[in-house]
């Protein structure tokens, strides 16, 4: 919690069937692990130690069980779109991501860094075994990145690991927004392309 009461709502970046031309505004993606809670649709943070769905999740391997939550890898950068005019929060799996560090090295052949080209990003499909994306560098930017420094939103803060009590109460069945209050749920609509890894 901060003094800054102001909090910037997140828009999260949806990439259209299509092209959509972008900017990464960030020098590198922050990266979390997340689990998906069935009966609410809805993901958390996971905090590592004390996670009580992580230590679920061992007792069902070491059992033998199908697992109740699964555990995801999300990657996530601030970027500004082009097509909707704004800064947004881009999350993706890593194949997306391994894509655009080949961008980068490309861009740094040219003594360039990945803040200044547009990258274009061509979706094709709607579902989740036909989407595909194809990423390329559309030329260089023409405004400076710390044009748009006051509107990137702080990552390890908004994308903060959620606190095992209140894990906890999700696990026990508690309604969600009894848990977190009707505070903006925009994380979620974030596009449902993540790594889905599970914990050896």
């Amino acid at each position: 919690m901060s003094w800054d009461f102001n909090t910037k709502k997140a828009e999260f970046t949806k990439f259209p069937v299509g092209v959509t031309r972008i900017r990464v505004l960030d020098d590198s993606p922050f990266m979390r692990w997340t689990h998906w809670i069935p009966k609410f649709s809805r993901s958390i943070n996971c905090p590592g130690k004390g996670c009580p769905i992580c230590t679920i999740r061992k007792q069902q391997k070491a059992n033998k069980e199908p697992y109740a939550y699964a555990m995801s890898r999300r990657f996530t950068m601030n970027i500004y779109n082009l097509e909707t005019e704004r800064v947004e929060l881009m999350e993706q799996g890593i194949g997306f991501f391994e894509d655009l560090r080949d961008l980068k090295a490309d861009a740094e052949k040219d003594g360039k860094s990945l803040k200044d080209v547009i990258i274009k990003v061509r979706r094709r499909g709607t579902g989740k075994d036909d989407t595909s994306y194809r990423l390329d560098i559309d030329g260089d930017a023409e405004e400076e990145v710390e044009k748009f420094q006051e509107d990137l939103i702080k990552l390890d803060e908004f994308l903060a690991p959620n606190d095992p009590a209140d894990i906890q109460r999700v696990v026990n069945g508690e309604e969600w927004n009894d848990i977190f209050g009707s505070k903006d749920e925009a994380e979620d609509e974030a596009t449902p392309t993540q790594e889905t890894v599970e914990v050896q």
